[in-house]
C-alpha cells in the first residue's frame, strides 16, 4: 500500500469523503428503517460537538456500552472526529470485569445504555476516573435509574441539539482509534491499542477477500463491540460504498427472513453459528435468499452449507491484534484452512517453543509482524510487560497452534493460551477461576472447555472445596451469575478432590480436557432441560 493510501486511512476523514460521493445512498439499515451516507455524517458530527461541548479533548479515553443501534455508530464516528479513543465494553459486563476495563483503560466518560445503569452504579466507587456520563434513556422517567450515581449525567439525545459542522482535530492514521478488550491468556482481560489503521486496513481486506464491493450488501448479527462486527461489518461497508443491515443480536429463526430484508450478499458471523443454521428445520425457502458467502474465523462446514443453502462458509485467520492474517483468494478456499498468509500485510510464520522457525506440516505457535507501519496494534494498554511478552523476538505470538502444507495453506489446530471459545465470546479462564474462587467454600478451582457439537467450547469447571465445606452444583452456578456475564457460567461442574498439576505445579488443563464429562459431571443444560419438561 503506498504512503499517501495508508496515511489517509483516518475514520472520521473517510465519513465526510463518503458523505460528499454517495450522499442519499443508504449506509445504516435496521429493521425499522435505514439511514444515508450524509445523514450518519450529520449525526456524527452533532454528537462530537455535543462531546466538545461536555468537555471531551484530543486522546481522551470514552467507554461504550450501548446495543447494536445507530447511536453506537454515531459515537464510534464521533469521537474518530475529536481524535478522541473509543472503548466499546460487552454489554454483558458486570463486577469486576466491568470496574476491570473501566479502570484499566482510563476512561473518563461512560457512554451507557438505560439497562446497563444499574451494574456501573454498583461498581462506581471503583471506577473513579469515570467523572461523567452519557445515558441512552430508553423512557420517560430518568429519576429512579440515577438515584445513588454520583456521575452527572447527560442525555445522549441532547447532544444531537448541537451544529452539525465537521469538528476540525489533527488526526493520524497512527493516532489511536480504539482500546479494544480481548480475553486474558494467564491474567485479565487486556485493551488491545488499535490504531484507525489497522481497523481500516481490516476492513479493507474483509473487502479484498469476500470479493463485497458497491452495490452489495452486507447482514450484520454480531455485536459491534467486537471488532468483527464494526471492522468487518460497518467499516467493510463505509470503504465499500455498500449497505449494511444491522440488528440486534442473533436468531436463528429470523436469519433468512432477515438476509431478504436486508437484500444481503456477505453476512458477517462466528462458527457457532452454522450448526445452529444447519438445524433448523428444512424449508422450501432454503435457497431463496441473496446471500452468497458467510465470512468467519473458523469453519469446516462449508460444504454442508453449500449444499444446503447455496452459501459458501468462508474461514480466516483473525484477532483484533493484527486484524486479518491469513485469508483465501475468493474462490479459492480448502476445508478446514484458514487460508494463506497475506504478504501484502504481513510476514506470517510457524515457530517452536523457542521461536525457532518451522517448516512444511510442523506444528507450531502462528507469529505475526507487520510490513507496514500501524496496521496491527500497538501493543496492550497499561500492560507493558505483557505487550513485551508477546512480541517478544520481534514477533507477535498469536497463542495458537496451528500448521501450514506445501501450497502455503495454514491450519487452525487449537489454542495454547488459557482462554475458552463459546458461543463467539473468547472467555479467559482466569477470570472464570478468579471469580469462582472468591466463593468462601472453594478451594481452587479450574475452568477449561469441551468440544461442543457447534465446534466451539461448552465451559467446564473443576472445583475443590475447602475442608468441611458443602456447595452445590446450582448453588455455584447461581453465585457465577450473580458476579459473571451470562456467557462465563459454566454448564459443567464438578467437584474433585484435587486438581491434576503438572511437574511445576501448574493445573494441567490438558488432563481435565481429556477427562471430559463424567458420571459425576454435573450438567447444567441437562437440568435446565429436565426442568422444561416437568413444567
Amino acid at each position: 500500500m503506498r504512503r499517501d493510501k495508508l496515511e489517509s486511512l483516518v475514520l472520521g476523514s473517510i465519513l465526510e469523503e463518503k458523505a460528499k460521493t454517495l450522499r442519499n445512498a443508504p449506509f445504516l439499515k435496521f429493521r425499522d428503517g435505514e439511514l444515508s451516507y450524509a445523514e450518519v455524517d450529520r449525526q456524527a458530527n452533532r454528537i462530537a460537538q455535543g462531546f466538545a461541548a461536555a468537555g471531551v479533548r484530543r486522546h481522551d479515553h470514552v467507554a461504550i456500552m450501548l446495543p447494536n443501534c445507530p447511536e453506537f455508530v454515531y459515537v464510534i464516528f464521533a469521537l474518530a472526529r475529536l481524535g478522541a479513543v473509543a472503548v466499546p465494553i460487552n454489554l454483558d459486563y458486570k463486577g469486576d470485569l466491568l470496574a476491570h476495563v473501566l479502570n484499566t483503560s482510563d476512561a473518563v466518560m461512560l457512554v451507557v445504555d438505560e439497562p446497563c445503569l444499574e451494574r456501573f452504579a454498583e461498581i462506581e466507587k471503583r471506577s473513579p476516573r469515570v467523572a461523567r456520563l452519557v445515558v441512552r434513556w430508553r423512557g420517560a422517567t430518568k429519576g429512579p435509574a440515577m438515584k445513588g450515581l454520583a456521575a452527572p449525567a447527560l442525555a445522549l439525545s441532547a447532544l444531537f441539539d448541537h451544529g452539525d459542522e465537521v469538528p476540525r482535530v489533527p488526526v493520524r492514521f497512527s493516532d489511536l482509534q480504539a482500546i479494544m478488550y480481548t480475553s486474558g491468556t494467564t491474567g485479565p482481560s487486556k485493551g488491545v491499542m488499535v490504531p484507525h489503521a489497522l481497523a481500516l486496513t481490516c476492513a479493507l481486506d474483509s473487502n479484498l477477500f469476500m470479493a463485497h464491493g458497491p452495490g452489495h450488501s452486507i447482514y450484520c448479527p454480531l455485536p459491534l463491540f467486537h471488532a468483527a462486527g464494526l471492522w468487518d461489518g460497518v467499516l467493510s461497508a463505509l470503504l465499500s460504498g455498500s449497505g449494511i443491515g444491522i440488528v440486534e443480536r442473533f436468531s436463528a429463526s429470523r436469519f433468512w427472513d432477515d438476509v431478504r430484508y436486508f437484500d444481503s450478499s456477505l453476512a458477517m458471523g462466528v462458527f457457532a453459528m452454522i450448526p445452529i443454521l444447519l438445524n433448523q428445520a428444512p424449508t422450501p425457502r432454503d435457497r431463496d435468499h441473496p446471500l452468497k458467502s458467510f465470512y468467519m474465523g473458523k469453519s469446516d462446514l462449508d460444504a454442508a452449507m453449500f449444499e444446503r443453502f447455496g452459501v459458501h462458509a468462508v474461514e480466516t485467520y483473525t484477532s483484533t491484534e493484527i486484524g486479518i492474517g491469513t485469508a483465501s483468494p475468493w474462490g479459492e478456499w480448502r476445508t478446514g484452512s484458514c487460508g494463506t498468509a497475506w504478504d501484502e500485510r504481513f510476514e506470517v510464520g510457524i515457530v517452536d517453543p523457542e521461536d525457532h522457525l518451522l517448516g512444511t506440516d510442523q506444528a507450531g505457535e502462528l507469529v505475526v509482524r507487520p510490513k507496514q507501519p500501524f496496521v496491527m496494534t500497538t501493543g496492550y494498554y497499561n500492560f507493558a510487560a505483557e505487550t513485551s511478552y508477546l512480541m517478544r523476538n520481534l514477533w507477535f505470538h498469536t497463542g495458537d497452534l496451528v500448521r501450514r502444507d506445501s501450497d502455503g495453506y495454514y491450519y487452525f489446530l487449537e489454542r495454547l493460551k488459557d482462554s475458552i471459545r463459546c458461543r463467539g465470546e473468547n472467555i479467559s479462564a482466569f477470570e472464570m477461576e478468579r471469580a469462582i474462587n472468591a466463593h468462601p467454600a472453594v478451594l481452587e478451582s479450574a475452568a477449561f472447555g469441551i468440544l461442543s457439537e457447534l465446534g466451539e467450547d461448552e465451559l467446564a469447571v473443576a472445583v475443590v472445596l475447602r475442608r468441611g465445606e458443602t456447595l452445590s452444583a446450582p448453588q455455584l452456578a447461581a453465585f457465577c451469575a450473580e458476579k459473571l456475564p451470562a456467557f462465563m457460567v459454566p454448564r459443567f461442574v464438578e467437584f474433585v478432590d484435587s486438581l491434576p498439576k503438572t511437574p511445576n505445579g501448574k493445573v494441567s488443563k490438558y488432563a481435565l480436557r481429556d477427562r471430559g464429562v463424567t458420571s459425576s459431571t454435573w450438567d447444567g443444560q441437562e437440568t435446565r432441560a429436565r426442568r422444561k419438561e416437568a413444567s
